[in-house]
């Protein structure tokens, strides 16, 4: 990959080396589609629920308003996509990798699977003599029947190649045959550690083109958009407003519209060249009517001029009965715009490149919900203004800056792409399902003058993000455990503001009943002393309204109290991390990353604060081993504590560019400060009464008093139709881990009353799991004989989360743990499709081995379960194993052609349910894991394990 750096940014046309690559004419070699096949026995047990459910859908429908979860009309993976374009909370638009505008969320919670001819890039090419040789949209999608018909779709798919490494993506054209060679790069802001720009709801396209021929070459790209959604075509929709603008630097055109009563205002822009005028290069059509004349003017000019029948004459003073009736004629004949369109050219002398660029922006800048009286101002008002006119002044922004945009992107990425220890298709996998973080539903709101400034949501908003594009609830808790890595090691500030919005959750009461449709039963919204399962749904009021999940009595959900205090305990490591001193290049560079020494492969941290040259050894104790090492020692604070010169930070160490360190003889490049983020020690104060007041109301789940707590013989847990009793692996893990993080916490702040008390907690938790639930092999489903042969995949979840906060102390025994895991490997991973598919979340052991068929959810794989269940084993060392479950999985999805719409679970038979979920950002805890813990054996080849290197279906 070419590079070329010029000042603060860098250029770079080429595709990279990782992402996902396709052809243009590429066809998926694997079917996938979303279809429920319950087998007699769940449907007999599943019989008075779908009856509740039925009755609760058909109340909605009369209602107007949506399901949460619509089971009726679900929705197939569309196998089309490619990246989706826009930053964080201002809406996004799906691009397939074929060229098409695809899949628009604009309106909060609102997905409309429409694809939009006319909205399209179009490349002309003229010769020396000023004459077209070849002109074509720039997409191999199947031509529509009924619209456009003078465009021409003359580009072969065989010779374009699309790749997607998010929140970019390349499109390759080999247009030899009339002597050039052209290449989009698409561009959105969503940035690490960068509010401000990554929330901007706009998209860049950079066309670089390259004249391969003897002789000169007129290259024109067109950006043609219309109304999407459009609701001035329905009887007495809204107004359109179309124009065209110039600014200091930039130039446009606009389209103003409505979308779900709201409006929205499209601006195309592309910087002002010098000798145009402001009626060249652009056009206003009428994509029925006039859409021939775009065609054609591009044909004949080689750029756009506007439509003069558009235009109407002017008034005449006397009017003869001829006249008259022409301007009749004439004026029959001028159309309703709806669409806008921009033009610009390269011209190249042979052997020649040059580059244009396009902006696109979707202006929306407040969201009022039908039934919410306020008006929420997305966040990036904050910086633009909220009145609805910031479409030229962003794309000038965006324009001005997206090269430093990419240089920022290419000094997050650069690291992980460059780690050899990290398998290649896992690279374009971190990257790639970051997609949900803006395609997930998101909303952003500014709420600064809701707040005080000690208040993270003051500075950085409010901010939610949908468990999937068909189950709408914002923020998930239960499935938000597994998401969160994302967020907090990229956007940590947004992590934090979500864990305070559900900390103010906590001690809320709602005494208003509804019947869950699970057994029909009245329970409370909500109980005090717990946790939501959401923050509420779009057809509500979000961040008000919650609890909208009506399946079950959440109250009673035994993992999402002890979610949140692992998050918790997570959350201000990596906090701390971001908070540490960093005072060299050295600790940047990924030559000192990847330089591991004996007895530090654990802990990156430990390396990059020089406290690995007079080590002390590991103690199982807690107390002593916290206070060891500082990537667990969490009884100071680090921001307290005097440190080596070059005391670096973990997520310092994760984002930073290639350089290499000035022994190796190349120069350092100075870097931009890091993102402020909230306080480690502010955090875990602010939370530590909350996380206290979750742990006791646990206790009333121990029913026999033996420190463990008991399931309640329903699907209390994210795994909502898979029952559990008694004591479990899954919750009793999750409980035994979150009482020794709460233990620590007591420890660090100085509670010493609180920390004998979770300390007595903590030793009878992990004397009753053990007892109660290791089998030898693996830790059992439940108590229930029937399951116990049950291997959970699930199982080690405490363990995992214990693992990502820095524990090293056996909570759980290590060889226990171990074994668990080589059990899963054995059975839920190689026993199931030979290990192609990743791990299935049941599977029985024994005489009969097998799926798990108990339940729908025992017999599917969660993709971000498997993820998660591949980071623990990094953890423990298990790196050939960890590789070969997450990338059977990952091969499997991209052969179906499930990118950027990841699933959240897949069945033996290749089907899939619910579609683009948030679980799989789970992924991006294997980074963190492979960060923490490397491969001892180091790089291989091809960045992957012999066994793992392909896992073929």
């Amino acid at each position: 990959m070419e590079t070329e750096k010029i000042g603060d940014v860098y250029e770079n046309d080429e595709p990279p080396k990782y992402g996902l690559k396709l052809l243009l004419n590429h066809e998926f070699p694997l079917k996938s589609k979303q279809l429920l096949i319950p087998r007699p026995k769940q449907i007999f047990e599943m019989m008075p629920l779908t009856a509740r459910y039925f009755k609760y859908y058909l109340e909605r429908k009369f209602q107007r308003r949506r399901p949460i979860m619509d089971y009726i009309h679900m929705i197939s993976a569309q196998r089309m996509y490619g990246c989706p374009i826009g930053g964080i909370g201002g809406g996004t638009i799906g691009r397939g990798f074929k060229g098409e505008f695809c899949r628009f969320q604009l309106y909060p919670g609102v997905y409309e699977y429409v694809t939009v001819p006319e909205c399209q890039f179009i490349v002309n090419i003229r010769d020396a003599k000023k004459e077209t040789i070849f002109q074509s949209v720039l997409s191999t999608y199947s031509k529509p029947k009924k619209v456009l018909p003078s465009w021409e779709w003359n580009i072969k798919g065989a010779d374009c190649e699309y790749t997607a490494l998010y929140p970019r993506a390349w499109t390759s054209y080999d247009l030899t045959k009339y002597g050039i060679k052209l290449i989009c790069r698409q561009i959105s802001p969503v940035i690490p550690h960068n509010y401000k720009d990554s929330s901007l709801p706009c998209a860049v396209f950079v066309f670089s083109a390259k004249n391969i021929s003897n002789e000169p070459r007129d290259v024109s790209i067109t950006f043609t958009w219309t109304e999407c959604l459009g609701e001035s075509k329905k009887k007495g929709g809204s107004k359109l407003d179309l124009e065209r603008y110039s600014a200091e630097n930039t130039c446009g055109v606009t389209l103003e519209q409505k979308i779900a009563d709201t409006p929205c205002t499209f601006t195309i822009a592309k910087n002002k060249p010098e000798n145009e005028t402001i009626h060249e290069g652009y056009c206003l059509w009428n994509s029925t009517k006039t859409s021939g004349y775009v065609w054609e003017c591009l044909k004949k000019h080689g750029r756009l001029e506007p439509d003069p029948s558009q235009t109407p004459p002017p008034p005449k003073v006397d009017k003869t009965d001829k006249e008259s009736k022409e301007e009749k004629e004439k004026t029959k004949k001028i159309y309703k715009n709806d669409s806008i369109a921009l033009s610009s050219n390269i011209s190249l002398d042979p052997g020649g490149s040059g580059s244009t660029e396009f902006c696109l922006v979707w202006d929306m800048p407040v969201i009022k919900y039908k039934k919410d009286s306020k008006v929420h101002k997305r966040y990036y008002t904050k910086y633009f203004g909220s009145d609805g006119i910031a479409g030229a002044s962003i794309a000038a922004y965006a324009l001005r800056y997206y090269k430093r945009w990419e240089k920022q992107l290419a000094e997050w990425q650069d690291p992980i792409l460059n780690n050899s220890c990290i398998p290649d298709w896992l690279k374009s996998a971190l990257m790639n399902e970051l997609y949900f973080v803006a395609d997930g539903g998101t909303i952003w709101f500014d709420v600064a003058e809701e707040y005080p400034d000690t208040d993270p949501r003051h500075e950085f908003g409010v901010f939610g993000y949908l468990e999937g594009h068909e189950y709408r609830m914002y923020n998930t808790y239960d499935v938000h455990f597994y998401a969160s890595f994302a967020l907090a090691q990229l956007w940590p500030n947004l992590q934090v503001v979500l864990q305070y919005m559900f900390k103010e959750t906590i001690s809320i009461e709602i005494n208003k009943l509804r019947p869950s449709l699970y057994d029909g039963k009245s329970c409370k919204f909500k109980i005090k002393d717990s946790i939501p399962h959401d923050l509420g749904e779009p057809d509500g009021i979000p961040f008000t309204h919650i609890n909208a999940y009506n399946i079950h009595d959440v109250s009673e959900w035994r993992d999402l109290n002890l979610k949140f205090i692992l998050q918790v305990m997570r959350d201000y490591r990596l906090l701390r991390g971001h908070n540490a001193p960093f005072n060299t290049e050295r600790y940047r560079s990924m030559a000192y990353i990847d330089d591991i020494k004996e007895g530090t492969e654990d802990d990156l941290y430990s390396r990059s604060t020089g406290q690995v040259d007079d080590p002390a050894p590991v103690s199982p104790d807690l107390s002593t081993n916290l206070s060891t090492d500082i990537s667990t020692n969490l009884s100071t604070d680090p921001s307290t504590l005097e440190r080596p010169s070059g005391v670096a930070n973990i997520l310092e160490l994760l984002y930073r560019s290639t350089e290499v360190v000035e022994d190796c003889g190349e120069k350092l490049q100075p870097q931009e400060s890091t993102a402020i983020v909230w306080d480690s020690k502010q955090y875990l104060c602010d939370m530590y009464p909350s996380c206290v007041a979750l742990l006791r109301r646990g206790l009333d789940w121990d029913r026999d008093g033996d420190g463990l707590i008991e399931n309640g013989g329903f699907p209390d847990q994210t795994y909502d139709a898979w029952v559990m009793t008694g004591p479990s692996a899954y919750c009793g893990g999750l409980w035994v881990a979150s009482v020794s993080a709460v233990h620590a916490m007591a420890k660090i702040l100085g509670f010493t009353d609180d920390e004998k008390e979770f300390n007595t907690l903590l030793e009878k938790a992990k004397d009753a799991y053990e007892r109660k639930l290791w089998n030898g092999s693996h830790y059992k489903f439940d108590t229930k004989p029937c399951n116990s042969e049950v291997v959970m995949a699930d199982q080690l979840a405490g363990q995992w989360f214990l693992r990502a906060s820095g524990w090293t102390e056996p909570v759980f025994p290590e060889a226990n743990v171990k074994k668990a895991l080589h059990t899963i490997y054995e059975n839920n991973v190689q026993r199931f499709l030979n290990g192609r598919m990743g791990a299935v979340n049941g599977f029985i052991k024994g005489p009969r081995p097998g799926i798990d068929t108990t339940a729908i959810q025992s017999e599917e794989v969660w993709t971000g379960v498997t993820y998660g269940l591949a980071a623990l084993m990094i953890y423990e060392g298990m790196h050939e194993q960890a590789f070969s479950t997450a990338g059977g999985l990952y091969n499997t999805l991209m052969k179906m052609g499930l990118a950027f719409e990841t699933p959240e679970a897949l069945y033996e038979n290749g089907n899939h349910r619910s579609v683009a979920y948030m679980r799989p950002l789970s992924i991006w805890s294997m980074y963190h894991a492979i960060i923490t813990k490397p491969p001892q054996h180091g790089a291989t080849s091809n960045g992957q394990p012999h066994h793992a290197k392909e896992n073929h279906l």
